[in-house]
């Protein structure tokens, strides 16, 4: 019984996962950006008060790839919270919210 080309074919294929699943997650953020834009601006959120904007894939169970949300991570200068922006994987805009001590007119903050 040979094992070490099947734990090397297994190594192989974790690393060309793991890169495509990499090109996904830019790519997602990458394709969001325009709607996240849009939703700033029809926030009334200045673009110089975002200090950063972090894009995260979040899967909604089951086996299927194309299952799953985008969520947005906003970091603004103004407080030390985040607003959140949540996405279809189509980046559609389901909802937006703020947390800690940000606050932004119209949104709850959890």
């Amino acid at each position: 019984m040979t094992i070490r080309p099947l734990t090397q074919a297994a190594f192989f294929a974790a690393v060309l996962s793991l890169s495509l699943s990499a090109n996904v997650k830019s790519a997602a953020a990458a394709e969001c950006e325009a709607q996240d834009n849009q939703a700033l601006r029809e926030m009334s959120v200045p673009q110089d008060n975002v200090k950063s904007v972090k894009v995260v894939k979040q899967g909604k169970g089951g086996m299927s790839a194309s299952n799953y949300k985008l969520d947005a991570w906003i970091r603004l200068n103004s407080c030390s919270g985040y607003l959140m922006i949540n996405m279809t994987r189509h980046c559609m805009v389901q909802q937006s919210y703020t947390t800690g001590d940000c606050s932004v007119s119209g949104l709850s903050n959890h």
